[in-house]
């Protein structure tokens, strides 16, 4: 089955990125904001500065290393690259309209779970922890949907 894809803008994939992010350690960002909160009610003021400096200086550093870890991956890339896709048996092929590009196969077995959003279809592959493929969601109908599931539940 193949399907003609586009692509998915640099801020949407970055932004379903983040929101993974953040809703895996929303607990590590909150509790030193929240920590130096209370302690500048009780104790001294100067914890709010501290606060703050956690909350505008250390928060944006982390999404910035998060965007230099996985924005610049080669999976991000293959996501915003305009593509045509082919699901078959031996995984998902990947041929890309920009002649610099090689075809590139995703095996089966590399495909690790289907997350489906409003806008963007999330193929979770092995490797790191927030690899993946993004597809437009527009061009996923429910008969590639149903393929996708089916290549990820016949390889686990």
């Amino acid at each position: 089955m193949s399907i003609e894809c586009g692509h998915v803008t640099a801020g949407s994939y970055m932004r379903e990125l983040c929101l993974m992010f953040l809703a895996d350690n929303w607990l590590w960002l909150v509790l030193p904001v929240a920590v130096c909160a209370v302690l500048a009610i009780w104790v001294d003021v100067r914890f709010a500065i501290v606060a703050m400096m956690v909350l505008f200086i250390v928060l944006p550093m982390v999404l910035a290393l998060l965007y230099f870890y996985y924005g610049l991956s080669q999976e991000a890339r293959w996501s915003i690259m305009d593509k045509s896709v082919t699901i078959g048996d031996a995984g998902i092929t990947l041929e890309f309209t920009d002649e610099r590009m090689k075809t590139h196969v995703i095996p089966r077995d590399n495909v690790r779970h289907i997350i489906e959003k409003d806008d963007v279809v999330m193929l979770m592959l092995d490797g790191k922890r927030y690899t993946c493929l993004m597809l437009p969601a527009s061009v996923v109908n429910p008969d590639v949907a149903q393929r996708l599931r089916q290549l990820v539940t016949q390889t686990h």
